[in-house]
């Protein structure tokens, strides 16, 4: 009865002994891998600079609350009921006068250029009858709704408590929306994600180039050819930038054949202009391609140069809505800026020559990383 007892029990501690050894096992290459993370000073970084910054980042910018709007006036009526309204919109706090605008024409320029985000214009018989118009730079659409909104309120606390001796008819607006007439969101997002996601693409296949042939020991092979350092890092800019470029044409057919984006521009103007941004970016994948010793650091390093800059870009969120440091650090960021000139040639069908002195934060970006890519494809190589 007891040698039963014990064969029965014998497969349980069988298990039991296995489950053990296994989670033990388990335990050991739990800690190695801890150990490997925490002592490599690279890991740490990565465990903690890109979550604070990022964090920062994305409390800030990404807003659609606006703290100051560039506004435009055009006050044709020059009464009293027009200069109340005024002074109601700069007492509100949220208003920053960027143009007391002298002609149509001089009103317009301030709204096309996006000096102003909106602009109120005063008929002649706006005393009378208490109807201005309210024109908004509909490029970025939540953006001029949210702007529109405060100046609803502003006429809306008028009406309400009308001071004297500038009492007088309800003040009404008739909304004008530029660049996006009927207000559509994708019109700001579908188009400029033509050159938001070359950008990824560029970066993403150039920086793992050098890293993933350096793995699989393809890259020792190519360095026993006869290809100079400055002919294989001109080789590795090739195809990433065609294929981002061909993606861009993909998304530019969608925004037009499908969703319908009215394109004011010249197609040619935008190809180049797109072939010139992904060619500038190529050297900031293949220098953080030089510098990462392995695949999952490349990977790495691109989600965290990329993040900030779609972020501090203007794609989903205001630029006007961050703060003024914030804004102030976006003016070298190339991506807002590819972005706006994107949307220039998109919306307005500006010429490639008005575009490029708006491209000067790429091409700061493109002669730094592409000579520091080729300084370090020298070191790897040599």
């Amino acid at each position: 009865m007891k040698k039963r007892e014990e064969t029965s029990l014998r497969p349980t501690k069988s298990l039991l002994e296995r489950l053990i050894g296994s989670f033990g096992r388990i335990l050991s290459i739990v800690r190695k891998e801890l150990f490997v993370i925490l002592c490599d000073k690279g890991s740490r970084a990565i465990l903690i600079a890109p979550v604070f910054i990022q964090a920062v980042l994305f409390g800030y910018g990404a807003t659609f609350n606006l703290e100051r709007v560039p506004w435009c006036v055009y006050d044709e009526s020059r009464s009293a009921l027009s200069r109340e309204f005024i002074r109601g919109v700069e007492a509100s706090g949220f208003f920053d006068m960027k143009r007391d605008a002298r002609s149509a024409g001089e009103f317009e320029m301030s709204i096309d250029t996006g000096e102003s985000l909106i602009g109120l214009r005063f008929p002649t018989n706006f005393a009378k009858t208490g109807e201005a118009y309210l024109v908004t730079d509909a490029r970025n659409s939540t953006t001029a709704g949210v702007a529109a909104g405060y100046v609803a309120a502003v006429a809306a606390k008028l009406n309400a408590s009308p001071l004297e001796p500038a009492s007088g008819p309800s003040v009404k607006f008739n909304e004008r929306y530029r660049f996006n007439e009927n207000g559509i969101t994708r019109y700001a997002i579908v188009p400029a994600l033509i050159i938001a996601l070359a950008l990824i693409q560029v970066l993403i296949l150039s920086a793992l180039s050098v890293s993933r042939e350096r793995e699989d020991g393809s890259f020792d092979m190519m360095l026993m050819t006869p290809a100079t350092s400055v002919e294989i890092l001109i080789g590795k800019t090739v195809v990433p930038t065609v294929i981002a470029c061909l993606q861009a044409f993909l998304i530019f057919a969608i925004g037009i054949l499908w969703f319908e984006i009215p394109f004011a521009g010249s197609f040619m103007t935008l190809g180049v202009f797109v072939f010139g941004f992904s060619l500038s970016m190529v050297g900031l994948g293949l220098a953080v391609s030089a510098v990462a010793s392995n695949i999952q650091q490349s990977i790495v390093s691109i989600i965290f140069l990329m993040l900030p800059m779609i972020i501090l870009s203007g794609l989903f969120t205001s630029i006007r809505a961050m703060p003024e440091w914030m804004q102030t650090i976006t003016i070298f960021n190339p991506l807002r800026a590819s972005i706006t000139g994107l949307r220039a040639i998109y919306f307005e069908g500006t010429s490639l020559i008005d575009v490029l002195p708006i491209g000067w934060p790429v091409a700061l970006v493109a002669v730094i990383s592409m000579g520091t890519a080729l300084r370090l494809f020298r070191t790897k190589i040599v």
